[in-house]
């Protein structure tokens, strides 16, 4: 049996064998994942830092060559320099030239303390071919002798970048240092403009490569890759190894991307970084070889296929082994059920589904006996209430005897009876469909039922009954903690009534007896019970009623009606009206001390007093115009509380809530409408100063005063006043006007800056340029100039 379980194709081990594969997988596929994500983290990580490390190579650089270009800026326009290659001054005193360029090679040793950063620079003299340095001047020849000669730069190429055409930018050089040692260095090469087809002079500023890469060799690049400098011809201005750029590297590729892949001819692979110097048009590149750059993500990869591998060695011998661990307790219990229910030799069938199946069948049987006996055990216990409230218990068989049947204690002192009527269940019924009304209807008495059992027996004893369409629950109480047992019920009752009506959309009236001393007395509870609900459904609403409150209150029927004329009436009305809170309090308090004095009138006119104050607050609402937004609407459940209060004084407060919140609306709607007729008038000030602005802005005496004379107004009041609803004073707003009509004037060609001054009320031009040029930003002649063009 064991062997055909295990290789039939739905047994639980090929479901568990796949499970365990599953689990098994998934951490492999999440270190892929991972591996995955860290390889490209990875590599933005390094990009941005190399490119962050080219970012500061250029700041640095940028400076020193920004050095040379204001230099070259100095140099270039020198006055004497000026004066030596564009003035005539030597065709008439030819005996000058030697002695003035002399004092421009002193002028020059100015420029190499101010420039510390400057290596060497000096001014080629195209005309008389000599050289021009700090404090001093060579011969074309002997210069290059001095500062250049080498092998790898030979006069013809010295002599050929000096007379080149119209060039301005960096170069690779090399020159003579103070201890006679050959130097590489970036040179700053600019030419004058041409005499006879030769510039008259060229420029030449040099920083060695030493002190370039002296700045940026403490940064990580510089170690890690080779940093170079190219300039935009792609010469080498300065790189950070001996080596040369190899021949096949792809120039074209630093325009079009920022970092890209190489590989060279001799099988080396590179990661190339580069960014632009958006001034110099110097480019600054970073080669590191690839086996560097991807060192860490090589780490990684190995480190995530050797955890990989252990994963699926250990995975595997585990899985093997719960496998046959886990299989053995199922194949007992198939074997354990399979006596009671045959398995066909030739059917497939999964463990777990024949397992659950044969427990299901078991339960529901248990289940369904169950709830027959539960059922003829409800009915019978109802039955058996229902008597004892009646008082119709056979007397053969005793009361105690009758409670062990029943499992039912009643072995406390105080006794009471609560009834519950169903108001409203119609929303609670269109929650349930397809089923018939009896059925909605049992199910309702079935989770009334319950849920009071379950709040009686919180802290007491209580048992339930259906009695026609009524519900009776008799309540032992256990009042051990001195609270009064009244209490005690109405707060069962009111939990009973908030929970139903906001969980199941179930209206209760709950009728509650006096509180009795003995068993034998619950007939008598049961009596006052319907006693209450009979009052209470005469009256209406959904209050939790208690029978000795009721009892004072059924033999005072007042034949005289009650207090409320019709003069006290408008004068309530018309202190809502005007938000008066103290009269309106005052003739509240007035008709409830005539209407309550002595005795007092009935429930009932007092729930007709109640309407008839609540229809004159809705008047005085409605005469204002509020009556959509008074607190009645966003308050749906005021009237409510009002007609629910189980006093006169609770009324009285509920009424005095309302006349607080009602004035302070009208009072509010009435300052809002003074507020409105203000603002009305002061618009239409407004306007009128506007109109007598624009009908005298030509008058030279035309200010504040004298529209404030005009409108009968304090000036300053009157400016205040414009300010707060224009947002600028009457100053501002003349000299606009002013401007504006003066830009008129001023498009008319005969019109002169002075014409347009005057004819806008201005007696002084330069006020009025003033003005202008503060309204406009631009003086009245400018902007007659942009006119005309």
């Amino acid at each position: 049996m064991r062997k055909k379980l295990i290789f039939n194709g739905q047994s639980i081990v090929l479901t568990w064998l796949i499970s365990y594969i599953v689990i098994l997988l998934l951490p492999v596929v999440i270190g892929l994942l991972l591996y995955v994500e860290s390889n490209r983290t990875l590599k933005e990580e390094i990009q941005q830092a190399n490119d962050s490390l080219l970012k500061q190579v250029r700041e640095v650089m940028d400076n020193q060559f920004k050095a040379m270009e204001q230099l070259n800026f100095e140099i270039t326009w020198n006055v004497n320099v000026q004066e030596l290659l564009y003035s005539n001054k030597y065709e008439t005193y030819p005996k000058d030239l030697p002695y003035d360029t002399y004092q421009i090679a002193k002028s020059f040793s100015m420029y190499k303390t101010s420039y510390p950063l400057i290596d060497s620079f000096y001014v080629y003299l195209n005309k008389n071919q000599s050289v021009i340095l700090p404090t001093t001047v060579r011969s074309k020849d002997f210069a290059y002798e001095t500062l250049h000669k080498s092998d790898d730069f030979p006069f013809s190429s010295w002599q050929s970048i000096m007379t080149r055409s119209n060039f301005k930018g960096f170069i690779p050089m090399y020159r003579i240092g103070d201890d006679n040692s050959l130097r590489k260095t970036v040179a700053y090469i600019s030419t004058y403009p041409f005499e006879h087809d030769q510039p008259l002079a060229t420029n030449v500023i040099m920083i060695d490569q030493s002190r370039i890469l002296g700045a940026i060799q403490n940064m990580e690049i510089f170690n890690k890759g080779h940093v170079l400098i190219l300039n935009e011809q792609n010469q080498v201005l300065a790189s950070s190894s001996e080596g040369t750029m190899p021949v096949d590297f792809p120039y074209a590729n630093l325009d079009q991307a920022t970092n890209f892949y190489f590989k060279s001819n001799d099988g080396e692979k590179y990661e190339v970084f580069n960014i632009q110097s958006p001034r110099s048009k110097l480019k600054y590149i970073s080669i590191m070889p690839s086996t560097t750059y991807w060192q860490k993500a090589s780490h990684i990869r190995n480190l995530t296929y050797l955890s990989m591998l252990i994963s699926l060695l250990g995975g595997g011998i585990l899985t093997f082994f719960f496998l046959r661990r886990n299989y053995n307790p199922v194949r007992r219990l198939v074997h354990a059920f399979s006596k009671k229910q045959s398995i066909e030799s030739s059917k497939t069938y999964n463990e777990f589904h024949f397992i659950q199946e044969a427990v299901d069948s078991t339960l529901i049987e248990m289940a369904d006996f169950k709830s027959k006996v539960e059922q003829h055990r409800h009915i019978v216990r109802s039955h058996f209430v229902e008597k004892l409230l009646k008082g119709k218990l056979d007397g053969k068989i005793p009361i105690a005897e009758a409670l062990t049947t029943f499992d039912m204690k009643l072995d406390r002192k105080e006794f009471a009876v609560m009834l519950f009527v169903t108001d409203k269940s119609e929303a609670f019924f269109e929650r349930i469909t397809n089923t018939p009304d009896e059925e909605k209807w049992k199910l309702l008495q079935f989770i009334v039922s319950n849920v009071v059992e379950e709040l009686v027996s919180q802290r007491h004893r209580g048992y339930v009954a259906e009695i026609e369409d009524t519900l009776a629950c008799l309540v032992n109480l256990s009042m051990e903690d001195g609270h009064s047992a009244k209490e005690e019920l109405l707060r069962i009752a009111e939990e009973a009534q908030t929970f139903l009506a906001s969980t199941y959309d179930i209206h209760l009236t709950i009728a509650i007896s006096n509180v009795n001393e003995h068993i034998s007395s619950v007939p008598q509870a049961f009596l006052e019970a319907l006693d209450a609900m009979t009052y209470k459904l005469v009256m209406g609403g959904h209050e939790i009623l208690a029978y000795n409150d009721l009892k004072p209150h059924t033999h005072c029927e007042n034949p005289s009606g009650y207090y409320y004329p019709m003069g006290v009436e408008q004068q309530f009305l018309n202190a809502l009206k005007f938000g008066e809170l103290s009269d309106a309090r005052q003739i509240l308090r007035e008709v409830m001390e005539k209407n309550y004095e002595g005795s007092g009138i009935s429930v009932s006119l007092t729930k007709c007093l109640m309407m008839g104050l609540v229809t004159t607050i809705m008047k005085s609402l409605n005469d204002t115009g509020g009556m959509q937004e008074s607190f009645f609407i966003r308050n749906p459940k005021q009237l409510d509380r009002l007609l629910n209060a189980k006093t006169v004084q609770d009324m009285e407060l509920q009424l005095d809530d309302m006349l607080t919140q009602v004035c302070a609306y009208t009072a509010a709607k009435r300052q809002h409408a003074n507020s409105i007729t203000k603002q009305k008038a002061l618009q239409q000030l407004v306007e009128q100063v506007n109109t007598y602005i624009e009908h005298n802005y030509t008058d030279v005496n035309l200010n504040v005063t004298m529209i404030g004379s005009h409108f009968d107004r304090k000036a300053t009041y009157l400016s205040k006043l414009f300010k707060d609803y224009v947002g600028e004073g009457l100053l501002d707003r003349i000299n606009k006007v002013r401007i504006e009509k003066s830009k008129q004037l001023l498009k008319g060609k005969e019109q002169s800056v002075g014409d347009a001054a005057y004819g806008v009320g201005f007696n002084d031009i330069n006020a009025f340029i003033r003005v202008f040029k503060k309204v406009e930003g631009i003086t009245p002649g400018k902007y007659k100039e942009m006119l005309e063009k």
